[in-house]
């Protein structure tokens, strides 16, 4: 810590990079800088000797629609949040400026604080509607922990962590703060410890913990009391602080008893208007306050003695921070400048800061840099938007010639498709249900279209002619819900709000099944990859697990609370996928969402009829409206959600990969092409969105759909089937049959397509190298195998457990929380990854021989 000189502060730098109000700063960890502004952008800065705080060459930001209320820091990794009222929450790479992830506050509603906490990988974000959101940030690992609402639906101005990351207290414009347990939270137990009313009068716009904190243990070691201050700041011109104590059993952090009592310590008084902000030093010594009285003051905390006043603003002062080493401190204002204030006297631009703390060396690299940036080019983008229908969309599926939309209008709509073309409507069918469409789903072998409706039927249709095949099979006196094909197309099944599952034969549409549940509606279901099993989900939250090889009407298995709330959607995995390398627990593997935000991935073990949780996705900042698994391979799974976003999750590691948010509304539906090149999504204001997707997902399903059908089923394609191989890769047809790209040179095969560009040679010949060996049916050596994933290694790294890995698998394992080996469970020393050059050559030279 710098030595605070009253006589000598002055000021270093002024920064104008804003063209509006700067709402928000914050310093980081080696010598960076960040600044938030009613302009909807965020000013990053990093110091250079010489030249004091000078613009990275990635800033501004640019992301938010609406003005940034707050930057923050991460205080374990080189990441910065930022929040806007526009309900997101988006955090950035430091070393790249790259976004890595948006958090969407689960309410919608605008976000005014964020903060880390200090001890683990936790971020809390909260704001207007009175609505908490604890996340956990671990590097790629974005997923929302719990949704809290405890402010009656009041704004939220200020958030703080306790230093030791127990506690997190909010307060809001009311005058109230309240103090939560984090372990409550992460535990899902009621968190809230105790509310503190009318602390300011017209509302609290700040708080923060001092890092200095004690701990006093009884002489019997079974009780713990740990001691914190509070300063708090609001609209009555007043900062107070508090002390906040707690109690605890022996070394038992997750029960708090009796609850907090916090005590008024003082009450600092001398600013003339608003207090808008307040900031402790790292060493608990000084206060750093702002008021739209247009001063800054720093207040000695042991004393509550006001020190200096700083007057350098010509409007209101917004915000204040200081250096890691409280060297410095930031003030923003109201006249779009940011001050640089130096708290020593002895700092001048040609000064050397110090970088120090740095970050926790175990964490491995963010997304964003080095060979994820490569990564991240493999994005998903709009393809087409389409506005049709008069009211939401319920439900949409593919087949290999058209898509289907189900909505609340009462029409389908089927659209010609092919690769990626412009899609065009080809049927509108109004009036297709008396009431709202619930759900629409292709046969994959006959092509004949199914739909259900809250009026009570199901219909079988003939897309090519858009007219009804079959009516009056399935009538119930209750609205459908759902209705499916068998992987197989040779059944069909129906259900709704009579909890009874009508099971067909697709073809003579006589009744196979009568499946009953327990009177609560049945919500959604899904086949199993055979066909013998049927599992359903219900209003509830329970599931049901029925099998079709005994005539029997009732559950074999119910899996109770599945999801609170209601469960929504499910879908079976075509293949099981594991954490953990040669595990396959269950027969089966079947994902389910759900009105608790949350998509839960589960082994059918089909020997015991059981149904066991492999593990949770969240991220969702609403309720999850459907999932499904990507065709053939299974190796993404798709959601969609009230939260406004579709989310792409990998299979394997159950990390979000990729996310897209609509700026149309609510998604309920979501359905991939049977060659994995799109995915279509439903949104409830009545549009319907197409995402192009990465070349890579469209890739291995194409080679997975020939694998199925033959092993030399590439030297049978004709020249359309070509053709779509090549629009994956975005090259216009040729004249190209299967025949000749197997028998062909590959510089012929590249010449003849045009193709000039030496990137775009290099890639597709790789392509074609890798199509030769998956269609010749010879199996790659095990060592070519990542041990995860079960698959041929692009980028194989080698960890410190001596073992090889396919680079984006391992990273995918870790940043997932785990800092074992996946194949011995051994504690790992380190995360770092190095490059196993030798095999990759290996591995090439597999390809192309």
């Amino acid at each position: 810590m710098a030595s605070f000189n009253t006589e000598t502060v002055s000021v270093l730098q002024k920064l104008n990079a804003h063209s509006s109000d700067v709402i928000s700063c914050d310093f980081g960890c080696g010598c960076y800088l960040a600044t938030g502004s009613g302009d909807k952008t965020v000013c990053v800065y990093k110091w250079k000797q010489g030249l004091g705080f000078v613009e990275t060459s990635y800033s501004p930001l640019l992301g938010h629609k609406y003005s940034v209320t707050c930057v923050r820091f991460s205080p374990l990794a080189p990441m910065l949040a930022s929040a806007s009222v526009d309900g997101h929450t988006l955090l950035w790479n430091l070393r790249t400026g790259q976004c890595i992830h948006s958090l969407v506050q689960a309410n919608g509603n605008g976000v005014r604080i964020v903060c880390f906490s200090k001890k683990d990988n936790l971020l809390a974000s909260a704001g207007e509607g009175g609505v908490l959101c604890l996340w956990s940030v671990n590097t790629s690992n974005y997923s929302l922990i719990k949704t809290i609402s405890g402010h009656d639906d009041e704004s939220i101005q200020g958030a703080a962590f306790s230093p030791d990351g127990l506690l997190l207290v909010t307060g809001d414009v009311t005058g109230s703060y309240r103090v939560w347990s984090i372990a409550a939270a992460k535990e899902d137990r009621d968190p809230a410890l105790i509310t503190i009313r009318d602390a300011h009068d017209l509302g609290i716009n700040s708080l923060e913990f001092s890092n200095q904190h004690t701990v006093h243990m009884e002489e019997d070691g079974c009780m713990f009391e740990r001691s914190y201050l509070l300063v708090s700041s609001g609209n009555d011109h007043f900062v107070r602080v508090w002390q906040v104590s707690i109690s605890q059993s022996g070394k038992n952090t997750s029960h708090i008893l009796p609850p907090p009592q916090p005590v008024l310590l003082a009450k600092l008084q001398g600013h003339h208007s608003a207090v808008t902000q307040i900031r402790i030093s790292s060493d608990g010594e000084l206060i750093a306050s702002t008021s739209i009285d247009k001063t800054t003051r720093i207040w000695q905390l042991s004393t509550n003695r006001c020190l200096k006043t700083l007057e350098g603003h010509s409007r209101y002062v917004t915000s204040c921070g200081f250096s890691p080493d409280s060297s410095l401190l930031v003030t923003g204002s109201n006249d779009k400048t940011v001050i640089l204030w130096d708290l020593t006297g002895a700092l001048g631009l040609d000064s050397e800061l110090s970088p120090s703390p740095t970050y926790n060396g175990l964490l491995p690299p963010l997304p964003g840099t080095s060979h994820d940036e490569a990564h991240n080019e493999r994005s998903m983008r709009i393809f087409q938007k389409i506005d049709a229908h008069s009211a939401s969309i319920n439900s949409v599926d593919f087949n290999s010639d058209y898509l289907v939309s189900g909505g609340s209008d009462h029409r389908i709509m089927i659209w010609k498709w092919n690769g990626l073309d412009k899609i065009e409507l080809f049927h509108n069918i109004e009036e297709a249900h008396r009431y709202s469409i619930h759900q629409v789903e292709f046969s994959t072998k006959t092509g004949l279209l199914a739909s259900c409706s809250l009026d009570g039927t199901a219909l079988l249709w003939d897309p090519e002619s858009g007219s009804v095949k079959k009516s009056g099979f399935h009538v119930s006196g209750s609205g459908v819900k759902c209705v499916r094909f068998s992987p197989d197309s040779n059944l069909l099944a129906a259900g709704g709000d009579d909890d009874i599952i009508q099971v067909y034969d697709a073809e003579t549409l006589q009744p196979v099944s009568n499946l009953v549940g327990d009177g609560e509606g049945v919500t959604c279901l899904a086949f199993s990859p055979q066909a013998d099993y049927i599992l359903s989900g219900s209003a509830d939250g329970h599931c049901r697990l029925y099998y079709l090889g005994v005539p029997s009407s009732n559950p074999i298995y119910t899996l109770d609370n599945a999801h609170d709330l209601g469960v929504t959607s499910m879908d079976f995995s075509e293949i099981s996928h594991s954490q953990y390398p040669g595990d396959r627990g269950g027969k089966y593997e079947v994902a389910t969402c759900g009105n608790d935000c949350l998509i839960k991935i589960w082994n059918v073990k089909t020997e015991e009829n059981t149904i066991s949780l492999v593990w949770t996705l969240t991220g969702h900042g609403g309720s999850v409206t459907c999932v499904r698994y990507s065709p053939r391979l299974s190796e993404m799974i798709a959601s969609t959600g009230t939260d406004k976003t579709c989310r792409l999750w990998d299979a394997y590691s159950g990390e979000c990969r990729y996310l897209v948010e609509s700026e149309e509304g609510i998604l309920t539906c979501c359905s991939f092409s049977p060659d994995a090149t799109l995915l279509a999504a439903g949104s409830l204001d009545k549009t319907l969105l197409l995402w192009e997707l990465p070349k890579d997902l469209a890739f291995h399903s194409f080679l997975a759909s020939g694998a199925k059908q033959s092993h030399n089923i590439v030297y049978k394609w004709s020249v359309d089937n070509v053709n779509k191989w090549l629009e994956i890769y975005n090259i216009p047809p040729s004249n190209l049959t299967g025949e000749a790209l197997l028998q062909f040179s590959i510089p012929k095969i590249l010449d003849q397509l045009n193709i000039a560009d030496e990137v775009q040679r290099a890639e597709l010949s790789a392509r074609l190298e890798e199509l030769r060996k998956e269609s010749s049916g010879v199996e790659p050596p095990h060592e070519f195998l990542c041990p995860i994933t079960h698959q041929l290694m692009r980028d194989p790294v080698i960890a410190n457990d001596g073992h090889t890995y396919e680079r984006s698998a391992i990273e995918a394992w870790f940043l997932n929380g785990h800092t074992t080996s996946p194949m011995t469970n051994n504690c790992l020393a380190t995360t770092a990854l190095d490059p196993n050059i030798e095999l990759r050559k290996a591995i090439t030279a597999y390809l192309t021989q």
